[in-house]
């Protein structure tokens, strides 16, 4: 049996292992995993003004299939965007969505059109899909307020 806890949070460490790589920033995952009413999201860096709710799902199968068309209520990637953008705004941040499922590579779900990465747009979410590694290279993604 897949313990579903323990599934969120090696996908939250890889994405926390991948910001900090290719960043610098001592990105932590958020303690209590978003419980707390003032704190959202699943990673952060403490203790500075953060641009971004950072959401992490891993998941057994890919939310972005031809499903996407017929179940709009119950597709996971709109529900998690959907929860995301409340979140996002609740706390003045701007969304951003990291997911992966089974033996996948991470992808990260934007509302800013990437200038020089391959992307997918999704018009009814108003969102942007690419490769995060690929996203994280070629972008100019500042993650801290006054960030250069």
């Amino acid at each position: 049996m897949v313990d579903s806890r323990a599934k969120g949070a090696r996908g939250e460490y890889l994405v926390r292992d991948m910001l900090r790589d290719w960043k610098g920033h001592q990105f932590e995952r958020v303690p209590a995993s978003g419980a707390l009413a003032y704190l959202k999201g699943d990673l952060w860096v403490p203790n500075e003004k953060n641009i971004y709710c950072i959401e992490v799902k891993s998941y057994k199968d890919s939310p972005l299939c031809d499903k996407i068309f017929t179940q709009v209520k119950t597709n996971n990637l709109m529900q998690w965007w959907r929860k995301l953008l409340i979140q996002a705004k609740g706390g003045d941040q701007e969304p951003l969505l990291f997911y992966k499922y089974n033996r996948s590579k991470v992808y990260v779900v934007t509302d800013v059109e990437p200038k020089h990465t391959k992307y997918l747009y999704i018009s009814w979410l108003d969102a942007y899909v690419a490769l995060a590694e690929e996203w994280l290279e070629n972008e100019t993604v500042k993650f801290l307020a006054g960030e250069h």
